[in-house]
């Protein structure tokens, strides 16, 4: 068996354990939403805020949903929550990279419960408190996906396919705010939601010390690999850090000599690369001003995404209707993120056959295919946020969600298969980091919007999928730099 039955829990865990606290902070629309409903910077409108649930007051739900000066506040907190979870990404991955998986992750899930904690025991007289706790969860989900990332190296010939699918429960993992929200209309309060969100993070400390290793996976899994609570019993375990390149998986009754069975990404690239080498690569900082600008777009997306609905349709159920639609289509990213890994794992068998280049030519190539369809789809749905037609916005979801899941799970496996594994935290974090910083353009577009062009997002969508038309740049790139590559004699 080249995959063993504990590797393959540890896969499965890995993937529902992004998908329950990896990027909730992303579904930020339906959290967004309560907590105007509750009143949360209430004290910036002019209006008074009712409970929703209970028709406690006459101020009309259209009124809740068009105050300025609310919709800013919170959009700072979602801005700020986004930005500090990505720029956290260097500094957790130099730690991840450090201390290993068990004290990396157990630091991060209690924070993670702390700012649980502290959102239950808010309300709108302390609103101010979103501005701490928020962004201090989106770090602990963070840490989630750093750590997880690296199991999909236990799966031989897919790492590709199963990082991308831990990425898209990353971008599935929005969908938990959906859940909330849902609760929250069926009579349940925040403080009782965040409590329990808060306990159901005691899980993911459980699956940390059975089903992960202490320190980190190797690339090349060995044979007799033991982690988890087995490394407790083995007085002299050193194989959670096996040399980077040396391959211990055998061609025999464990695997087939044949191209299917062996490793299709061969790390092979460690003993030539150190850090300081890969950061001096054109098509790393490619991939950064991609990653950053497409990054950009779809989190000012999500921040004004209940403005830029207001400007479609004044009726408050058709809002919520659409609110709805687009968490629960965000759910999808778990099934659509595979696909990015596929193509990357199908394109690289077909250069890998169809040419004599070197592997780490062949993997460029195919990783420039799946890059480049992430920019279509980008470019696709910023000309269909263009369209004042709400019907058609169920299409708008679908394509901004799959552009959304191919570009961090393209992200990853581009890191992951192209440089040195012992340096894909901090790489990982440098790239997001970047993007983050970035993103706090969000905030000052946003004002923008509001206070310059009265709500109408015209020109900042037209300057956006100009923007997108060029991140073209970065797979022809990488495609034509895979021809400079020596090849196979």
């Amino acid at each position: 068996m080249m995959i063993k039955r504990k590797q393959v829990l540890s896969v499965i865990a890995a993937v529902f354990d992004t998908l329950l606290f990896g990027g909730i902070i992303f579904g930020w629309p339906s959290l967004d939403f309560v907590l105007k409903q509750e009143g949360y910077f209430s004290s910036h409108c002019k209006t008074n805020m009712g409970d929703f649930r209970n028709n406690t007051t006459s101020t009309s739900p259209e009124k809740i949903l068009g105050c300025p000066s609310q919709d800013i506040a919170l959009n700072l907190v979602y801005t700020l929550s986004s930005t500090l979870g990505g720029i956290s990404s260097f500094p957790l991955g130099y730690l991840f990279d450090r201390f290993g998986t068990w004290k990396f992750r157990s630091c991060g899930i209690l924070i993670s419960i702390l700012a649980c904690v502290a959102v239950a025991c808010s309300n709108k007289q302390s609103s101010w408190v979103l501005y701490i706790a928020m962004p201090v969860l989106a770090v602990g989900g963070f840490t989630i996906i750093i750590s997880n990332a690296p199991i999909g190296y236990f799966c031989v010939a897919a790492q590709a396919t199963v990082i991308s699918i831990i990425y898209g429960a990353f971008d599935s993992s929005a969908a938990v705010m959906v859940v909330m929200k849902s609760a929250y209309e069926l009579g349940a309060t925040v403080a009782e939601i965040f409590t329990f969100y808060g306990a159901l993070l005691l899980l993911s400390l459980v699956y940390t010390f059975v089903l992960m290793p202490r320190m980190h996976v190797p690339f090349n899994v060995p044979d007799d690999y033991q982690y988890g609570v087995t490394e407790c019993f083995c007085s002299n375990n050193t194989i959670s850090q096996p040399p980077n390149g040396i391959t211990s998986n055998k061609t025999g009754k464990n695997g087939s000599g044949d191209s299917e069975s062996i490793p299709i990404l061969t790390n092979d690239i460690s003993k030539q690369k150190t850090f300081s080498s890969s950061l001096k690569d054109i098509s790393y900082w490619l991939n950064v001003t991609y990653i950053s600008i497409l990054q950009l777009r779809l989190y000012c997306f999500f921040a004004t995404f209940n403005q830029w609905l207001s400007k479609l349709t004044s009726n408050h159920s058709q809002q919520r209707k659409y609110v709805a639609a687009f968490g629960y289509i965000q759910l999808t990213g778990v099934l659509l993120g595979p696909f990015g890994g596929l193509l990357t794992d199908m394109m690289t068998k077909y250069f890998r056959k169809s040419s004599t280049c070197s592997e780490q030519a062949v993997r460029k190539r195919a990783i420039s295919i799946t890059i480049g369809c992430t920019c279509l789809m980008a470019t696709i749905f910023s000309v269909l946020v263009l369209i004042p037609v709400l019907q058609i916005q169920y299409i708008t979801f679908v394509i901004q969600n799959t552009a959304r899941a191919f570009l961090f799970a393209g992200n990853g496996v581009f890191i992951a298969t192209t440089f040195p594994s012992e340096h894909f935290g901090k790489l990982q974090g440098i790239s997001l980091g970047i993007a983050s910083m970035v993103s706090l353009l969000n905030y000052p577009i946003n004002i923008l919007v509001v206070k310059v062009f009265g709500g109408n997002f015209m020109v900042v969508d037209l300057v956006f999928l100009g923007l997108c038309v060029l991140t073209f740049v970065n797979p022809v790139v990488l495609f034509l730099r895979s021809k400079n590559l020596p090849k196979i004699n």
